[in-house]
């Protein structure tokens, strides 16, 4: 093995430069035996308390053998031991020596990894070598890496516990980029679910990567910083919107231009907190900043002997302007992505009087505050509705209130949401890892409405981001509106947690979201803030039903329903909304492959109609809703019940795989065309393999397709033993990060770097094999979330807390698998004992005997035991103690008995007994069409049995009375239905109707009192 100084990995711009300094050292070889070099690093005596830490960065073989990630650096000491032979571990409790670094695959390729080693079982020791151990198993296997900031010294104190923010480091997943991400967050600070963030920035011109952990160092390997910035970023995909940036400048004028005014500063030397940022630059400048909801106050001391005092306020483009007047700080901001986006207006106040005017270069509109004080405070609030509601904010949240005042009262407000889960026995990594996770979740969604009215009599207003604005402005409505979630990444995770842990205030996100409807008539499917034309699925849908089948008070549940119902049974005129390829999907049972993604909007679909049909059961058995509209629900739900099982109709027999289908119904691919590696096309950002087990509210269903428990075990194991390539692009013009991030998890294809791959492991409950389940949720937790303190710790995208909300769960040994059943499937906890308050619940104490091993013994509930991997959310709710038993060997627990699902068996799919008739607009499988009616008759082939008819309504003039009449001859009629005053709410919207007494019958015909016309007709079996 060689060691070499130069540099470190990487130009300027790929994903992981400027994270080395210039003196780190690669190391290079080749497999065959323990290999290892010195390092010649100083070193002496080990006093208690002390650590070691370095930064290691493997590079990836080509034989994907990971060779270079058997290293570590070891400390021989004077008496001839070793670190390594010593039973010290890294800080996630890895076996610390070359192999068992390696062994545990803790670290990942083409990363810099942070590795941090407890001293204390070496103290008193003195070092007389510090080597780097290679001990890969394989031989012949050429390796290559790099070993940075390798450093003994005093491991900072452990915290108390008493003050939770300090735990979350909100720079966790800002080490990340387009190109591979670990994250891919800003480092918030903002109240919980607050109208704001305010966060550093990087690079103050654009709105997507403003903040990046790593990248773009100067040439002393130090990160610049060019603002702070409020900012609305749901992600940096969806980009950021109406940004404010305020920049320090201690230069003799105030510069203006982000580049020239960009201040370096090392990362030990930022606080990144929920409720406070600060950071000291390496000028002397200190700036520091506490949040309230709608604006924040700022604290900047510049050095004496600073050569000017300066705050430059900007925005990334021309698209704002300020000025001071009055003693005040005003301006407006309209910049970034234009979904739904409206003006954002400012109000501050300064603690001394500035001159004003243009800053020095830079964009035109820059302006420059200047004052001769070393210290200044700034208290600014904003607001989407006009420049006197933004000092509305301000008197309400800032005014007469020091520093200290407004970030105690963030603090306590983080406090409060951060202590709804208190771990016991949890290590230091854990503990970061739990309330980071927590914070990441209680940033979003976001509040959009501020209080127009006073503190102590408020009156709710917001600016509808889903109307469209009528002169330039947005209007303005009485209420609160909540925006900032992206329903196809949260669905599964972040909103089954907000109604376990805080059911309150769940009720009124969910109503937040369907403010958007009752304004535009639909809810977003990617609220940024308003109709984004983004992602697969209504899940908003699944998401809203479920929180209310777990008992979350809505205060509108009706119209939340009716928002969903919306979704599923409306053909949208606009691609922003709805769900795509209804056109004929509502008739076909499927979505075709002339829609793009067209399983994955199918599949979504499915799992949708299943959450509504769920709650439309549930609303159905309500007192408090009229008789009429409950006979409704119950057609309704029997009917979306059925459509949730079509997706049979995607499952190939001849490949056991899901693929598109044709608008002819032929499947698109042929058995030797098909490749379930192939990312993209008819799957969204994944492949067919991670869309093998996307049926989560039927598993027993799904089963059924592959043959039985045991067969979907076996597709479970060929997919965990499948390796991840990353070259198999399909679709895609290049290797998008999500490939790479699928193959850096290194677990065959279980791209849980993405959330379609979340509950895949969970689905072994339903196999038959638990303990499967419970080994590879514990590798998750394990391996997957770590790298937290050098901005890492997420394997990939952190979209609205969602990832962070699978691991609160998986910790906790439950997760919500069958989002729209109130139930949770069962794992393995992580701590010996776990206290769970939710906000507005009931207290829960979770304990697990044995926590270093994963597998299920013996678990009960209120020493009630618990024989079967699932418990419903109602018995959760009432319990007060949950017990694990666990151990190093799998047992029998869970196996005897499948927990629920929709269908015991492959289900029979919703099939149209019509025979399609291209040339019939009622007949022809798209509502593309329609037609004037007064009788309408048909045939079929042979007499059959059908279950529903469904009628689907054109532009206008939708029928309000029929009749369905039933003939074995075409001649003589008898009546199967009759239906008066019936509405259909919109457009080409399809209504289903049970039949009541189904019976075979070969002739049918719909007669209309009063003249229609309808788009399609139905009769499905």
């Amino acid at each position: 093995m060689i060691l070499e100084t130069g540099g470190g990995p990487g130009g300027p711009t790929s994903p992981q430069a400027g994270f080395s300094s210039v003196d780190a050292v690669r190391y290079a070889g080749t497999t065959g035996g323990r290999q290892e070099a010195s390092l010649s690093v100083t070193a002496g005596v080990i006093q208690r308390g002390e650590r070691l830490r370095y930064k290691v960065y493997p590079e990836l073989d080509e034989r994907l053998e990971y060779d270079a990630t058997y290293v570590a650096v070891d400390l021989v000491f004077t008496d001839g031991t070793r670190l390594s032979e010593l039973g010290a571990e890294d800080q996630y409790g890895t076996a610390f020596h070359a192999f068992g670094q390696g062994a545990a695959k803790i670290l990942y390729a083409n990363q810099w990894n942070d590795v941090q080693v407890d001293l204390a079982v070496a103290a008193g020791k003195t070092v007389t070598d510090v080597v780097l151990t290679v001990d890969a198993p394989a031989s012949g296997t050429t390796f290559m890496g790099w070993i940075d900031d390798v450093k003994i010294g005093p491991a900072p104190p452990r915290l108390d516990g008493s003050d939770l923010a300090e735990y979350v480091d909100t720079r966790r997943g800002t080490n990340a980029s387009f190109a591979f991400s670990r994250g891919n967050t800003l480092p918030i600070t903002a109240w919980p679910n607050g109208f704001n963030f305010i966060t550093p920035v990087t690079d103050a011109s654009t709105y997507r990567w403003a903040y990046e952990y790593h990248r773009l160092n100067n040439a002393d390997n130090l990160t610049e910083l060019q603002g702070l910035t409020f900012s609305h970023q749901p992600s940096p995909w969806m980009g950021d919107r109406d940004q404010l940036t305020i920049m320090p400048v201690s230069a003799a004028t105030p510069l203006g231009d982000p580049v020239a005014r960009a201040a370096a500063f090392s990362h030990d030397d930022e606080v990144a907190r929920p409720d406070l940022y600060s950071v000291r630059f390496t000028n002397g400048l200190l700036a520091a900043l506490a949040p309230t909801d709608h604006g924040a106050i700022f604290r900047f001391t510049f050095p004496s002997d600073a050569a000017g005092r300066h705050l430059v306020f900007d925005t990334i483009d021309e698209n704002g302007a300020f000025a001071y007047d009055d003693g005040a700080l005003t301006g407006w901001v309209e910049s970034g992505a234009e979904t739904g986006r409206t003006r954002m207006f400012c109000y501050g106040v300064f603690s001394e009087l500035p001159s004003f005017g243009p800053a020095d270069g830079g964009r035109a509109n820059a302006r420059a505050a200047t004052f001769s004080e070393d210290e200044v405070t700034l208290r600014i609030a904003t607001s989407f509705i006009s420049v006197d509601q933004a000092r509305r904010n301000l008197s309400l949240e800032l005014e007469g209130r020091s520093f200290e005042e407004i970030q105690q009262a963030a603090n306590a407000i983080w406090n409060e949401r951060l202590a709804v889960i208190r771990p016991d026995g949890a290590t230091e990594p854990q503990l970061r890892t739990v309330y980071g996770n927590l914070y990441r979740l209680n940033l979003y969604p976001n509040s959009q409405f501020e209080n127009t009215g006073t503190a102590e009599a408020p009156s709710y207003a917001y600016a509808s981001p889903v109307i469209p604005t009528v002169d330039g402005q947005a209007v303005v409505k009485p209420g609160k509106m909540y925006v900032n979630s992206g329903f196809w990444d949260t669905y599964r995770t972040a909103w089954p947690a907000y109604a376990f842990l805080y059911p309150t205030l769940a009720a009124e996100l969910v109503d937040g979201f369907v403010q958007q409807y009752r304004d535009g008539g639909w809810i977003a499917r990617w609220s940024s803030p308003g109709y984004a034309d983004c992602m697969t699925g209504t899940s908003s849908d699944v998401s809203f039903a479920d929180a209310y089948l777990r008992g979350v008070a809505l205060p509108d549940p009706l119209t939340t329903y009716d928002a969903g119902l919306r979704n599923a049974t409306v053909v949208p005129s606009e691609t922003e909304v709805g769900r795509k390829g209804a056109t004929t999907g509502f008739f076909n049972g499927y979505v075709s492959t002339d829609t793009e993604e067209s399983v994955s909007w199918s599949l979504e679909a499915y799992l949708n109609d299943f959450g509504l049909a769920a709650m439309a059961s549930r609303l159905a058995d309500d007192p408090s809703v009229g008789e009429l509209r409950r006979e409704r629900l119950r057609e309704e739900a029997a009917y979306l019940y059925r459509r949730s099982q079509n997706y049979v109709l995607l499952f190939d027999p001849a490949i056991k795989f899901f693929q598109g289908r044709r608008p002819d119904g032929s499947f698109a691919q042929t058995p030797d065309e098909f490749d379930p590696c192939e990312w993209g096309g008819d799957f969204t950002e994944t492949d067919g393999w991670n869309f093998a087990f996307h049926v989560a509210h039927d598993p027993r269903g799904l089963a059924g397709l592959y043959g039985g428990p045991s067969g979907l075990e076996a597709k479970l194991d060929e997919f965990f033993a499948t390796p991840e390539l990353a070259t198999k692009k399909g679709s895609y013009d290049i290797v998008i990060h999500e490939m790479l991030e699928a193959q850096a998890v290194r677990m065959g294809q279980f791209g849980f770097s993405n959330q379609p791959a979340h509950h895949i492991a969970w689905m072994y409950n339903y196999a038959g094999a638990p303990h499967k389940t419970q080994a590879i949720a514990r590798e998750v937790l394990d391996r997957l979330y770590v790298g937290e303190q050098i901005g890492q710790g997420y394997p990939g995208d952190e979209d609205n807390g969602e990832m962070s909300a699978w691991y609160l769960f998986a910790a906790l040994g439950l997760y919500p698998l069958r989002v729209g059943a109130p139930e949770y499937t069962i794992g393995s906890p992580l701590f010996p004992r776990v206290t769970v308050a939710p906000i507005g619940g009931t207290p829960l104490v979770i304990t697990a005997s044995d926590v270093d091993h994963p597998y299920v013994q013996e678990l009960r509930v209120d020493g009630k035991p618990l024989s079967v991997a699932s418990i419903t959310d109602a018995a959760l709710q009432s319990a007060s103690l949950v017990e694990f038993v666990l151990g190093p060997e799998p047992s029998d627990w869970g196996t005897l008995q499948s927990p629920p699902s929709l269908s015991s068996e492959v289900p029979a799919p919703l099939v149209d007994l019509i025979p399609l008739d291209p040339s019939n607009p009622l007949f022809d499988n798209t509502a593309a069409t329609s037609a004037a009616v007064s009788v309408v008759e048909w045939s079929l082939p042979a007499p059959a049995t059908a279950a529903f008819y469904t009628l689907t309504s054109a532009t206008a003039d939708a029928p309000t009375s029929w009749r369905l009449e039933a003939s074995p001859d075409g001649t003589t009629w008898s009546t199967l239905d009759e239906r008066t005053n019936e509405t259909f709410p919109w457009p080409h919207q399809l209504r289903p109707f049970q039949i009541p007494t189904p019976t075979p019958h070969q002739h049918y015909r719909l007669t209309f009192p009063t003249p229609a016309s309808l788009a399609q007709v139905e009769l499905l079996h």
